[in-house]
């Protein structure tokens, strides 16, 4: 079985806008549809996101103002409900020191890829995450 790109619903979690525009335009290349790609700058604005729409994949940077990733990725991971708490997360960030590996690996992301990224590198983090093939 395929994952159907037009259905697909991404959230990207990035306080830098230059990032978000760069990965929704990769996104679009592979083929998920613009309407479905949804952005959010903090941690904060990513949950009260991911609760409203329900995404099927979250790409999440490291470092970001206030609370960073791990934090957004811990409350994700305790949230009451099931199918919010699984919701598979890939971080997207320019931090590649050991120690933050380990903690995301800790925290039972799906991957981890380190900026910049390609359209290759992306779409192999999707299928993992996603555990399917793109179609």
């Amino acid at each position: 079985m395929t994952v159907d790109l037009r259905r697909l619903k991404v959230l990207l979690i990035d306080d830098e806008p230059f990032i978000c525009t760069t990965i929704r335009q990769i996104l679009h290349l592979i083929g998920v549809a613009q309407a479905n790609v949804y952005e959010a700058g903090s941690a904060k604005d990513g949950m009260r996101e991911t609760l409203r729409i329900r995404p099927d994949l979250i790409f999440c940077d490291i470092h970001m103002p206030e609370e960073d990733g791990f934090a957004f990725v811990s409350q994700l991971r305790k949230a009451t409900i099931g199918a919010i708490a699984n919701t598979p997360l890939v971080m997207l960030t320019s931090d590649s020191r050991e120690e933050a590996v380990l903690v995301a690996r800790h925290l039972k992301v799906e991957g981890y890829l380190v900026k910049p990224v390609s359209i290759n590198t992306i779409k192999l983090s999707m299928e993992r995450a996603l555990k399917e093939p793109l179609s």
